[in-house]
């Protein structure tokens, strides 16, 4: 909120803003989705509508998206953004076109999977159809940025992390809580892992380390304590105010070197871009999630080449995980830009061929 806030007042200086209220008098009004619910008895008063991270309305029971449909249907003008339309499977932009008054949007939503998912005939079809309704930019409209590498990093586990990791394997509780269960394990794996990666950064260097546990945040802001490395932390209980001046310190103080954050409180929404960094401890289940923590740094702004590693341990569901993200990956270029999937296979053979 605060950031958007920052925004329009950089481009409209003398712009009234409404902060999680309503006010008749303000051009502009910020509200977070959990507070939609207050302004649906006064739609009827916006001419235009901004859903900034769309991609988070995907599931249509959710209150919030109701919400969203409730204000929606009594604006003309509607925009979406969002960096990945398409986190799972093709029946999410069902609601994204929904809320942006599509007609194939108001198709049940069996109907619409019917018609346009399951197959790549389908999806060229659902392509074709949203072809003159949504605008695509990718990053290559911005002549400044360097580039973004992404970098797997083996991991080995040690015997007693081997244990460790085998004995909850065959523990006899729910999948779920076992899944859970790994996902912790390797993330505390990483963290050392995580704390060599970092020795090997330059003086000038700034990294992101994204989490998926609050646990792994607070480990790793005493590692940098410890080491006298100057850093912020971001995560979900934070407040508004908080939140900022930990960007704010990182973006501006050059001897905060490190953010530290869970990916759910600090993968979207902020500009990152001192960092050059990215380190992933845990992985996300989908590759939209990915790519909109990626771009936290790899944004407009950001004057340096980001390098992005993910550690990923030998013989684990790390390995699993990682082919479910690549084989969504593609699905998800299919659908919405399937020049661009053309252009990675073409790197890609290219780079490999470098190698040869």
């Amino acid at each position: 909120i605060i950031n958007w806030q920052r925004e329009i007042l950089m481009v409209f200086p003398e712009a009234q803003i409404a902060l999680q209220t309503f006010d008749a008098q303000a051009g502009w009004i910020i509200v977070n989705y959990e507070r939609l619910g207050d302004f649906v008895r006064h739609a009827g008063c916006f001419a235009v509508m901004v859903i900034d991270e769309a991609h988070r309305l995907k599931e249509p029971t959710a209150a919030w998206t109701r919400h969203g449909f409730d204000i929606a249907a009594q604006v003309q003008n509607r925009y979406l953004l969002t960096g990945t339309p398409v986190l799972n499977r093709e029946a999410e932009l069902h609601t994204l076109l929904r809320l942006s008054g599509h007609p194939i949007g108001q198709l049940p939503l069996n109907e619409f999977c019917e018609r346009f998912a399951g197959s790549p005939e389908f999806r060229k079809t659902l392509r074709d159809e949203i072809s003159d309704w949504m605008l695509r930019r990718r990053k290559d409209v911005l002549p400044n940025l360097q580039g973004k590498q992404r970098q797997t990093v083996p991991v080995i586990l040690s015997q007693v992390e081997r244990d460790e990791y085998n004995q909850i394997m065959r523990s006899d509780t729910h999948r779920f809580a076992r899944l859970g269960a790994l996902r912790q394990l390797l993330e505390r794996v990483k963290v050392r892992i995580v704390a060599d990666l970092m020795t090997e950064l330059d003086v000038d260097d700034k990294v992101i380390l994204f989490c998926e546990y609050q646990e792994s945040v607070a480990t790793l802001r005493e590692h940098c304590l410890m080491m006298g490395v100057g850093c912020v932390t971001l995560v979900g209980s934070d407040s508004p105010k908080k939140r900022q001046k930990a960007i704010d310190a990182f973006q501006q103080d050059q001897d905060c070197r490190v953010f530290i954050g869970t990916r759910s409180a600090a993968g979207t929404g902020y500009n990152l871009t001192a960092a050059n960094y990215v380190f992933f401890l845990g992985l996300p289940w989908t590759p939209g999630l990915q790519d909109q923590a990626e771009d936290r740094a790899y944004r407009n702004g950001q004057l340096r080449m980001v390098v992005v590693k993910i550690p990923l341990a030998e013989d684990t569901i790390d390995q699993q995980l990682w082919q479910m993200l690549m084989d969504k990956r593609a699905l998800a270029s299919d659908l919405i830009d399937p020049e661009a999937e053309a252009e990675a296979e073409a790197s890609s053979k290219k780079a490999l061929a470098e190698t040869i």
